[in-house]
């Protein structure tokens, strides 16, 4: 029977599932774009590959809060037993000038071969002289860099040598280049911006730490760093897009209450001939609900197609505004328009089980 009132009006039937489509696909693609911003904000540190991290005093995020780590607290680290290598890094936020306009970045420098690079390269190599940079290759293909141009970089002319992958912080790609290259730029040879360490085996993460506190140094673990970012990020931007996404699934869990609770009215007069052929109260509820079950199940698979593309338009014009969708949105938002549909369709059911037959015979389509 479910089956038979569907296919009574299929332009209908398939415009109630699109509009139910619709409204999920709302909701999954606010909520994948806030989950995909909090993965962007902390791309950096999540790659940092350290144990531990010696960064200036009153330090919680590398990029936001610029500081140096002077000779003598870099020479006392590496003498720590315990502390295999301790690599210097330097973080900060550039704007480059380029040809046809200003660009911003946030830079990192690093030893060659040691941690705090890039993590993966698109093409190219990494830098290994004063005078070689690699971007990012979102940022190259935006702005027509390619490799063997030359970038503006602090009043200097940077070779690009690589272009890197998966290396865009939200809505700041990254940009290498070497440690010894960067104190030179700054003018500030034998101090670093921070040391990411590697301990030897067997030594302690927290021994080391209170070791270094000990002396004086602040400690970081890599997992501190990306709460401290994440923080930072949710306080400046947090509010605003959490909000948009708790109306989207507000007004997505309407639009599908909404939906099923039109379809449900629409069948008034085919139930209630049902009704009047002997069928139970129970039987009219359980009709109603497979219906509106149909119509979300439906709806559901269209979602998912509508969302895929969106995801796929967002990559291609706006790369640095990712959609990760996690298990947990899916389940939020399907269990939210699943209750929100059949609480909307019982409720006309409900009163339509109550009505007199003729009268339900009666009403309009």
């Amino acid at each position: 029977m479910t089956r038979r009132l569907l296919a009574q009006r299929p332009v209908r039937t398939a415009a109630g599932a699109l509009g139910i489509g619709l409204a999920l696909m709302l909701m999954l693609l606010l909520s994948g774009l806030w989950e995909g911003v909090q993965q962007r904000i902390t791309a950096y540190e999540d790659h940092l590959g350290a144990d531990l991290v010696v960064v200036p005093s009153g330090t919680e995020n590398l990029f936001a809060d610029p500081g140096s780590v002077p000779a003598q607290a870099i020479a006392a680290v590496r003498r720590t037993r315990g502390v295999a290598a301790a690599d210097p890094i330097r973080t900060l936020y550039l704007i480059l000038d380029l040809s046809h306009g200003k660009a911003a970045v946030a830079a990192v420098a690093s030893v060659p071969g040691g941690r705090g690079g890039p993590w993966r390269m698109e093409t190219g190599r990494q830098p290994r002289t004063t005078d070689e940079v690699a971007v990012d290759a979102s940022f190259a293909d935006e702005h027509g860099v390619v490799v063997g141009d030359q970038l503006p970089v602090l009043g200097h002319r940077m070779r690009v040598v690589g272009l890197t992958a998966d290396s865009a912080v939200f809505m700041t790609p990254l940009l290498f280049t070497t440690e010894a290259a960067m104190s030179q730029m700054l003018r500030a040879p034998g101090s670093t911006g921070a040391l990411l360490l590697t301990l030897s085996p067997g030594a302690g993460p927290d021994r080391i730490s209170a070791t270094l506190r000990a002396r004086g140094l602040t400690v970081r673990t890599p997992a501190q760093l990306h709460t401290a970012a994440l923080d930072l990020a949710t306080r400046i931007y947090g509010s605003p897009v959490r909000l948009m996404v708790a109306v989207a699934f507000a007004a997505g869990t309407l639009i599908v209450a909404l939906v099923a609770h039109t379809r449900v009215s629409e069948q008034q007069r085919d139930l209630g001939v049902l009704k009047a052929l002997g069928a139970t109260p129970g039987r009219l509820r359980r009709i109603a609900l497979g219906e509106t079950a149909s119509l979300t199940l439906g709806g559901a698979g269209a979602a998912l197609l509508l969302l895929e593309v969106a995801r796929r338009v967002l990559a291609w014009s706006f790369p640095s505004f990712p959609v990760v969708v996690t298990p947990r949105t899916l389940v939020i938002a399907g269990a939210a328009a699943a209750a929100m549909a059949l609480l909307a369709a019982w409720l006309p059911a409900r009163r339509l089980a109550r009505l007199d037959p003729a009268t339900a015979f009666r009403s309009r389509r």
